[in-house]
């Protein structure tokens, strides 16, 4: 049956062709997103008067930062979301406030929908009608037709979408920025950011991390619409309180020994970008417990880096650079209890 091998053989090319497909990468639009972070943080004490009086042994601090983002390749519109987490690594602050907070935009101005509603009912019976015939034929031009116009106004509210979405993760101790496209503002640029925490009276410094990521549209084969990682960053920064020239002097000495290390903490970095990214939003998610902050605590992930074999320079290299950072550190958490 030559007809039937033939109909065999264009099916199993075409299903090789399916498979084939099926497993290709995406084609990605190359939508791209670069952070910038602050290196140190300077830290106010806000606490209020009330607030000493019940909780001696708590203060409250309020913290200020930007975050700048800037496409470098790819547009806007092609932007998914943008999210930030703040940690605290040892749980020394808790967070209780900050700024943005969950933003709902509305598409038509003053969050109002403005609705006429007109209703014409033209009454001419079937009597009126024939009446009117009937004189017409008489010479007496007369036709009775009743129109009533009933107009109704009134106003409802428009449908707003979230445009930012704030909260606390891992009991109070992460806060997280969730940014999406807008038609008021954009993505790119700096954005300010605050937050007010609780740390105990005695709290000078310490230190936190921030992360941030990016995600985009990605146009597949056959024009499949997937999200794709689009940028990844993270910081530690030392925080200090304002007019504690040790303190400062000791977050400082952090951004020092980072810059130091930068080459071989950004490439330790890049190894661990796409976990860092999942981390993130699974830390967001409805799903999440507690238990992020150890996750998001750092480029060591608060663990030992291996100890290097006598051939591995470059292990070598991340285990100092780990151990310089870790010291500072301490150092810093020391004066945060």
């Amino acid at each position: 049956m030559p007809g039937f091998h033939s109909l065999l053989r264009i099916l199993i090319a075409a299903a090789l062709l399916v498979s084939a497909v099926s497993s290709m990468p995406c084609l990605a639009d190359g939508t791209r997103v670069a952070f910038d972070l602050p290196d140190v943080i300077e830290c106010r004490d806000v606490t209020p008067k009330d607030f000493a009086t019940v909780h001696p042994s708590l203060k409250v601090i309020e913290a200020k930062f930007r975050i700048s983002a800037r496409f470098i390749a790819g547009a806007e519109s092609e932007v998914v979301d943008f999210l930030y987490i703040v940690a605290s690594p040892d749980r020394k602050m808790r967070f209780q406030d900050y700024l943005p907070n969950t933003t709902l935009e509305s598409t038509v101005a003053d969050d109002q929908i403005e609705i006429i509603d007109t209703t014409e009912n033209d009454k001419a019976t079937e009597a009126s009608a024939r009446v009117g015939y009937k004189a017409l034929g008489l010479g007496l031009s007369k036709n009775k037709g009743l129109k009533k116009t009933e107009s109704s106004h009134y106003k409802q509210l428009a449908a707003r979408a979230l445009v930012v979405a704030s909260g606390t993760t891992d009991r109070e101790h992460g806060i997280f920025f969730k940014l999406r496209p807008s038609k008021g503002a954009s993505l790119e640029g700096a954005k300010e950011f605050t937050f007010l925490a609780t740390v105990p009276k005695t709290w000078r410094g310490d230190w936190c991390t921030i992360s941030c990521a990016a995600r985009a549209k990605s146009r597949g084969f056959l024009s499949r619409s997937v999200v794709v990682p689009a940028g990844v960053e993270q910081a530690q920064l030392g925080m200090y309180l304002a007019g504690d020239p040790e303190a400062g002097k000791l977050a400082e000495e952090l951004r020092d020994v980072l810059e130091t290390h930068a080459s071989v903490l950004a490439k330790q970095l890049t190894k661990d970008g796409d976990g860092l990214l999942e981390t993130m939003y699974d830390a967001v998610s409805p799903q999440a417990l507690s238990g992020y902050t150890t996750a998001l605590c750092g480029i060591f992930r608060c663990k030992n880096v291996e100890a290097p074999k006598k051939s591995d320079p470059e292990r070598k290299t991340l285990e100092e650079a780990q151990k310089a950072v870790l010291n500072v550190q301490d150092r810093l958490r020391r004066i945060a209890e």
